[in-house]
């Protein structure tokens, strides 16, 4: 599974204001980014989440939107199969990958095309095989003779 390592995080002490405005703006590169707290995962907030909480919980930074819930994440250990069931029946894009369920330290995140990735590659080395083992040495394939 290819888990990408180098991904943008928001500190959970962040101001909701400065997330929306640094993280979620019209140049933004993803719809949700994980949160951290000192280092641990804490979950993960999209602009239309952070906007709805802020203002039904009068909360002023990211932290305070989160209590004691389940988090929705992977393990590196675990398979792409338990991967993408996992992000199908959450409805998610990206899932964030922990060292392990106590540290929750993030190790990066792994998409849903990251999971397709490893099968495009065995295709097209499929697919080249299968042009090279057609092709006869010279470039050009034999003719039949009838006799």
């Amino acid at each position: 599974m290819h888990i990408q390592a180098d991904i943008t995080k928001i500190e959970a002490r962040t101001p909701i204001s400065d997330a929306l405005n640094t993280y979620f703006s019209p140049h933004q590169t993803h719809r949700a980014f994980p949160i951290v707290r000192d280092g641990r995962f804490s979950g993960m907030r999209d602009r239309e989440t952070l906007l709805k909480h802020a203002q039904a919980l009068n909360a002023k930074f990211v932290s305070d939107l989160f209590g004691e819930n389940l988090l929705v994440m992977a393990l590196p250990e675990k398979t792409c199969r338990i991967v993408a069931t996992r992000l199908a029946v959450h409805h998610l894009e990206r899932l964030p990958v922990v060292r392990d369920a106590q540290s929750r330290t993030l190790l990066g995140l792994v998409s849903r095309s990251d999971l397709v990735k490893p099968s495009r590659s065995l295709l097209d080395e499929e697919h080249n095989y299968e042009q090279f083992s057609r092709t006869p040495p010279g470039g050009r394939r034999a003719a039949f003779r009838r006799r």
